[in-house]
């Protein structure tokens, strides 16, 4: 059997060529935009723990300068000599010379 011989138009063989072309260009294009938007994503994600994180020690940075604030209100307390005084006479029991205990 003889083979049948395929007659083209001429230029057909450039035209396919050229659609292969656009056709892989096209596909090339499409696996480049996927590969930058799956970045975006996984960009986003991280930027987005980023700020959940910095939140977050952005409040314990406001809790711990509110405890440094009562800690320092205390330091001031405790060098009060009225404060020591009635401490040491409250809790203590303690009394000035010359003076006499009585018990509440």
């Amino acid at each position: 059997m003889a083979q049948k011989k395929r007659i083209t138009a001429p230029g057909a063989q450039s035209r396919r060529k050229q659609r292969q072309v656009i056709r892989y260009t096209t596909v090339g294009a499409v696996i480049v935009a996927v590969i930058f938007f799956c970045i975006l994503i996984v960009q986003g994600y991280e930027m987005m723990q980023i700020y959940q994180e910095q939140q977050h020690v952005q409040q314990q940075l406001e809790q711990l300068q509110q405890r440094n604030k009562e800690l320092e209100a205390e330091k001031a307390k405790l060098s009060d000599p009225k404060y020591i005084e009635s401490v040491a006479r409250d809790e203590l029991g303690l009394v000035r010379p010359g003076e006499v205990p009585y018990i509440k």
